[in-house]
């Protein structure tokens, strides 16, 4: 029951700062998640993959994940409405706040002043699942230039930058993209760890 608790708490933490969304919150929720269990930043990344990859918000989908992973079902319960009961509550109060004082100059300050912030989170994530997915080392393994091209992972590379393209130019729905990707995964990168 002690660990229910803790789970349950642990992602009404992550709901209530978790401010611009799950990319936003990513070292948050893998800061959490390593509380419960031993998960290491590639362990974490295919977490990320499957909160992805699987319907709904990420923050939802990775607290069901992580207290799954910890307690089982009961686990997965108490992380997922710990997650989400938070903003429940913040969202109620929100509106009825916002309807009355949106258009005041600390209200807008306010929004002015988190936008950089959810920017910056969504940048600290990009990095921590970028080296994990796009390297097998490090930049702090490397000690010359020359080296940058034993540690990165050439195809993942192109696969990330044709699924941008893809997504950004030609407006490819996510779906299809993970789908065609994870078939292209299957034949391109068998036999490695990701």
């Amino acid at each position: 029951m002690e660990i229910l608790s803790k789970l349950f708490f642990t992602f009404a933490k992550i709901g209530l700062i978790g401010f611009g969304g799950g990319m936003a919150i990513l070292p948050l929720i893998y800061q959490s998640v390593s509380e419960f269990n031993s998960i290491d930043s590639e362990q974490f990344a295919n977490l990320f993959a499957i909160s992805q990859a699987t319907p709904g918000p990420l923050a939802v989908n990775a607290a069901t994940f992580s207290g799954f992973e910890t307690a089982g079902i009961t686990g997965a319960i108490a992380a997922t409405i710990g997650v989400a009961f938070p903003a429940f509550i913040l969202v109620a109060i929100c509106v009825k706040f916002l309807n009355k004082y949106q258009e005041t100059d600390m209200v807008q300050g306010a929004f002015t002043g988190i936008r950089p912030v959810t920017v910056g989170l969504i940048m600290a994530g990009f990095i921590m699942i970028g080296q994990t997915s796009l390297m097998s080392g490090s930049f702090s393994d490397i000690s010359d230039f020359s080296q940058i091209l034993d540690i990165i992972k050439p195809v993942q590379i192109g696969m990330a930058a044709v699924t941008f393209i893809a997504a950004k130019k030609f407006n490819v729905s996510a779906l299809k993209l993970i789908v065609i990707m994870g078939i292209l995964g299957t034949f391109l990168c068998k036999g490695e760890i990701l």
